[in-house]
């Protein structure tokens, strides 16, 4: 066992060294083309476990904010757009997102006609945006999909003196039971692995703290907290044809043909059902402020 280990190691990195000599990377449209799929159910399937953590951040902000517009950054199907829209009716309110089927859908939701919705990254979205400008920027969720340090100072230049930057972000050890699994499935089924990919979260919420800070923010709140995850069983007891309707993988099923019935799901979904850990957010949650 310990030998095919070992063998299954070194074919996993002649593997990895092959792709990265192609520059096969998974790009922003394989995660826009996950999303794209999945927009439909996006909210029963995944965002229903997230609700709640994402008011508590929106309960949080100040009603005193400085003049300008507001930002939702990777607004998803817009439930977080929808409710700055309801508390803050005179302002003016942007939002992106990289899928643009999950904005279709948050162009079907009432009250959508009051936001300028747009298919972008995060940075892209930003780097548009006039210096100074914003009152507030809130990412929920999205973050820690891109470069956190990068949109950490991109947010600060955006928002004028006095704006806030709201946001939960996971840290590195979100979803661990997932990424275990991936992990083994990569060096199991390493001929199948297509793709390289950076999903750079947050180590802990010390890192968070310190990108907030190296941005130039101060920091009103800051909370570090779990959210878990109630998974759903297809009737023959499989997990992950839930899990690709989530989100949680997306990305990953570009890397790996986890969509496709073969061994690699089904190693998959036994070292996941193998795992002891509950399927869980890890996050920091954060209003900074830029002085």
């Amino acid at each position: 066992m310990r030998i095919r280990r070992y063998a299954d190691c070194a074919r996993l990195n002649l593997r990895v060294l092959r792709l990265f000599a192609l520059n096969r990377w998974v790009r922003p449209k394989d995660v826009a083309n996950s999303y794209d799929r999945l927009a439909a159910d996006y909210d029963r399937a995944w965002l229903v476990h997230l609700q709640d953590t994402t008011r508590h951040l929106l309960d949080s902000l100040p009603g005193d904010l400085p003049a300008g517009p507001l930002l939702d950054l990777g607004c998803g199907t817009g439930f977080a757009t929808l409710r700055l829209a309801e508390r803050f009716p005179d302002r003016a309110i942007a939002a992106c997102d990289l899928s643009s089927g999950m904005i279709a859908e948050a162009r079907r939701r009432p009250g959508a006609d009051a936001v300028a919705w747009q298919v972008a990254d995060i940075p892209d979205f930003l780097s548009a945006r006039p210096t100074s400008s914003a009152a507030l920027a809130v990412a929920a969720w999205s973050a820690g999909y891109g470069d956190f340090r990068r949109i950490c100072r991109d947010a600060y230049r955006v928002l004028a003196p006095g704006g806030f930057f709201a946001l939960v972000v996971n840290l590195a050890d979100t979803l661990a039971p997932l990424r275990r699994a991936f992990r083994y499935c990569m060096q199991a089924h390493s001929a199948d692995l297509n793709r390289l990919a950076r999903f750079p979260f947050p180590h802990s919420p010390g890192a968070v703290r310190g990108d907030l800070l190296g941005a130039g923010f101060s920091i009103a709140r800051f909370e570090e907290g779990v959210c878990p995850i109630e998974p759903s069983l297809s009737p023959d007891g499989r997990l992950l044809p839930w899990l690709l309707n989530t989100g949680t993988l997306a990305g990953f099923d570009a890397m790996l043909p986890l969509g496709r019935p073969g061994p690699c799901a089904d190693t998959f979904e036994a070292r996941l059902a193998a795992d002891p850990e509950p399927i869980r957010h890890h996050y920091a949650l954060a209003v900074a402020v830029r002085p």
